[in-house]
Protein backbone atom coordinates (compact mmCIF):
# COMPACT_ATOMS: atom_id res chain seq x y z
CA UNK A 1 0.00 0.00 0.00
CA UNK A 2 3.13 2.30 0.54
CA UNK A 3 4.25 1.58 -2.46
CA UNK A 4 1.05 3.85 -4.51
CA UNK A 5 1.53 6.85 -2.47
CA UNK A 6 5.64 6.92 -2.82
CA UNK A 7 4.61 6.84 -6.84
CA UNK A 8 2.36 9.69 -6.63
CA UNK A 9 5.38 11.69 -4.36
CA UNK A 10 7.22 10.83 -7.01
CA UNK A 11 5.24 12.26 -9.89
CA UNK A 12 4.20 15.54 -8.20
CA UNK A 13 8.12 15.67 -7.73
CA UNK A 14 9.31 15.38 -11.76
CA UNK A 15 6.38 17.47 -12.57
CA UNK A 16 7.54 21.15 -13.46
CA UNK A 17 5.79 24.20 -11.43
CA UNK A 18 2.77 25.89 -13.76
CA UNK A 19 3.87 29.22 -14.78
CA UNK A 20 2.39 31.99 -13.53
CA UNK A 21 -0.62 33.32 -15.93
CA UNK A 22 0.03 36.91 -16.82
CA UNK A 23 -3.38 38.86 -17.55
CA UNK A 24 -3.29 41.44 -20.06
CA UNK A 25 -5.49 43.95 -18.57
CA UNK A 26 -3.38 44.09 -15.30
CA UNK A 27 0.05 44.42 -17.77
CA UNK A 28 -2.11 47.17 -19.69
CA UNK A 29 -2.92 49.15 -16.32
CA UNK A 30 0.41 48.65 -15.01
CA UNK A 31 2.29 49.88 -18.35
CA UNK A 32 -0.29 52.99 -18.01
CA UNK A 33 0.40 53.45 -14.16
CA UNK A 34 4.13 53.26 -15.27
CA UNK A 35 3.77 55.76 -17.50
CA UNK A 36 1.54 58.34 -15.89
CA UNK A 37 4.07 58.73 -12.99
CA UNK A 38 6.51 60.18 -15.46
CA UNK A 39 3.98 62.46 -17.65
CA UNK A 40 3.41 65.81 -16.41
CA UNK A 41 -0.48 66.25 -16.68
CA UNK A 42 -0.25 70.22 -16.71
CA UNK A 43 2.37 70.41 -19.50
CA UNK A 44 0.40 68.15 -21.00
CA UNK A 45 -2.94 70.01 -20.95
CA UNK A 46 -0.97 73.23 -21.58
CA UNK A 47 0.53 72.03 -25.06
CA UNK A 48 -3.00 70.42 -26.42
CA UNK A 49 -4.47 74.15 -25.22
CA UNK A 50 -1.91 76.19 -27.09
CA UNK A 51 -1.83 73.35 -30.25
CA UNK A 52 -6.27 74.41 -30.07
CA UNK A 53 -5.50 77.60 -30.23
CA UNK A 54 -3.41 77.76 -32.83
CA UNK A 55 -5.53 75.95 -34.98
CA UNK A 56 -8.44 77.79 -33.86
CA UNK A 57 -6.69 81.06 -35.24
CA UNK A 58 -5.60 79.36 -38.48
CA UNK A 59 -8.73 78.81 -39.31
CA UNK A 60 -10.60 81.57 -38.50
CA UNK A 61 -7.85 83.29 -40.86
CA UNK A 62 -8.97 81.18 -43.33
CA UNK A 63 -12.14 81.57 -43.10
CA UNK A 64 -11.85 85.75 -42.94
CA UNK A 65 -9.94 85.29 -46.45
CA UNK A 66 -12.45 82.82 -47.80
CA UNK A 67 -15.49 85.55 -46.45
CA UNK A 68 -13.48 88.26 -47.73
CA UNK A 69 -13.04 86.28 -51.74
CA UNK A 70 -16.73 85.42 -51.35
CA UNK A 71 -17.68 89.02 -50.62
CA UNK A 72 -15.35 89.97 -53.60
CA UNK A 73 -17.06 87.65 -55.92
CA UNK A 74 -20.55 88.16 -55.08
CA UNK A 75 -19.69 92.05 -55.53
CA UNK A 76 -18.54 90.88 -58.92
CA UNK A 77 -21.57 88.84 -59.77
CA UNK A 78 -23.58 91.54 -58.73
CA UNK A 79 -21.85 94.23 -61.32
CA UNK A 80 -22.09 91.69 -63.87
CA UNK A 81 -26.09 91.52 -64.18
CA UNK A 82 -26.15 95.35 -63.70
CA UNK A 83 -23.97 95.92 -66.27
CA UNK A 84 -25.48 93.01 -68.47
CA UNK A 85 -28.89 94.95 -67.58
CA UNK A 86 -27.65 98.03 -68.79
CA UNK A 87 -26.46 96.96 -72.23
CA UNK A 88 -29.51 94.69 -72.53
CA UNK A 89 -32.26 98.21 -71.92
CA UNK A 90 -29.83 100.51 -74.51
CA UNK A 91 -30.04 97.68 -76.96
CA UNK A 92 -33.33 97.16 -76.73
CA UNK A 93 -34.19 100.88 -77.20
CA UNK A 94 -31.42 101.25 -80.11
CA UNK A 95 -34.21 97.99 -81.63
CA UNK A 96 -37.26 99.60 -80.89
CA UNK A 97 -36.17 103.10 -82.58
CA UNK A 98 -34.97 101.26 -85.23
CA UNK A 99 -38.97 98.97 -85.55
CA UNK A 100 -40.50 102.96 -85.02
CA UNK A 101 -38.66 104.03 -88.23
CA UNK A 102 -39.47 101.10 -89.85
CA UNK A 103 -42.96 101.58 -88.87
CA UNK A 104 -42.80 105.12 -90.62
CA UNK A 105 -41.00 103.70 -93.75
CA UNK A 106 -43.70 101.24 -93.93
CA UNK A 107 -46.50 103.61 -93.49
CA UNK A 108 -45.11 105.39 -96.57
CA UNK A 109 -44.31 102.73 -98.66
CA UNK A 110 -48.25 101.68 -97.58
CA UNK A 111 -49.92 105.17 -98.65
CA UNK A 112 -47.84 105.35 -101.97
CA UNK A 113 -48.90 101.91 -103.09
CA UNK A 114 -52.54 102.91 -102.60
CA UNK A 115 -51.80 106.39 -104.40
CA UNK A 116 -50.31 103.68 -107.30
CA UNK A 117 -53.26 101.65 -106.84
CA UNK A 118 -55.53 104.26 -107.27
CA UNK A 119 -54.16 105.44 -110.21
CA UNK A 120 -54.49 101.98 -112.28
CA UNK A 121 -56.69 102.16 -115.46
CA UNK A 122 -56.63 98.44 -116.43
CA UNK A 123 -57.16 95.12 -114.89
CA UNK A 124 -53.84 94.25 -116.59
CA UNK A 125 -52.38 97.30 -114.69
CA UNK A 126 -53.39 96.31 -111.39
CA UNK A 127 -52.28 92.59 -111.23
CA UNK A 128 -48.58 93.70 -111.94
CA UNK A 129 -49.06 96.57 -109.66
CA UNK A 130 -50.16 93.59 -107.16
CA UNK A 131 -47.28 91.39 -107.97
CA UNK A 132 -44.68 93.85 -107.72
CA UNK A 133 -45.89 95.12 -104.83
CA UNK A 134 -46.42 91.51 -103.39
CA UNK A 135 -42.48 90.60 -104.73
CA UNK A 136 -41.08 93.92 -102.49
CA UNK A 137 -43.19 93.26 -99.46
CA UNK A 138 -41.97 89.61 -99.03
CA UNK A 139 -38.50 90.72 -100.24
CA UNK A 140 -38.42 93.65 -97.60
CA UNK A 141 -40.30 91.00 -94.74
CA UNK A 142 -37.28 88.52 -95.27
CA UNK A 143 -34.18 91.05 -95.37
CA UNK A 144 -35.83 92.78 -92.03
CA UNK A 145 -36.80 89.01 -90.65
CA UNK A 146 -32.82 88.45 -90.81
CA UNK A 147 -31.95 91.87 -90.06
CA UNK A 148 -33.96 91.77 -86.76
CA UNK A 149 -33.14 88.21 -85.93
CA UNK A 150 -29.25 88.94 -86.19
CA UNK A 151 -29.61 91.88 -84.17
CA UNK A 152 -31.52 90.53 -80.98
CA UNK A 153 -29.06 87.81 -81.12
CA UNK A 154 -25.79 90.20 -80.93
CA UNK A 155 -28.03 92.04 -78.32
CA UNK A 156 -28.25 88.34 -76.64
CA UNK A 157 -24.76 87.74 -76.75
CA UNK A 158 -23.21 91.09 -75.80
CA UNK A 159 -25.94 91.50 -72.79
CA UNK A 160 -24.93 88.17 -71.36
CA UNK A 161 -21.53 89.09 -71.76
CA UNK A 162 -20.80 89.82 -68.28
CA UNK A 163 -22.33 86.96 -66.69
CA UNK A 164 -20.83 84.88 -69.13
CA UNK A 165 -17.68 86.04 -67.70
CA UNK A 166 -18.23 85.39 -64.08
CA UNK A 167 -19.43 81.70 -65.12
CA UNK A 168 -16.10 81.49 -66.36
CA UNK A 169 -14.24 83.46 -63.44
CA UNK A 170 -16.83 80.58 -61.04
CA UNK A 171 -15.78 77.60 -62.83
CA UNK A 172 -11.60 78.61 -63.06
CA UNK A 173 -12.30 78.97 -58.94
CA UNK A 174 -13.70 75.85 -58.68
CA UNK A 175 -11.52 74.03 -60.84
CA UNK A 176 -8.57 75.82 -58.59
CA UNK A 177 -10.32 74.61 -55.58
CA UNK A 178 -10.79 70.85 -56.56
Amino acid sequence: VKKPVLARKAAVKTSKPAAPKTNPVIKLKDTIMATAKNTDIAATAKDVIADVQTRAKTAYAQTTVLASEATEFTKANVEAVVESGKIFIAGAQELLKDNVETGKTVIETVTEDAKKVAAVKSPTELFQLQGEIARRNFDALVSYGSKRTEAWVKLYNDAFAPISNRVSVAAEKIKKAA
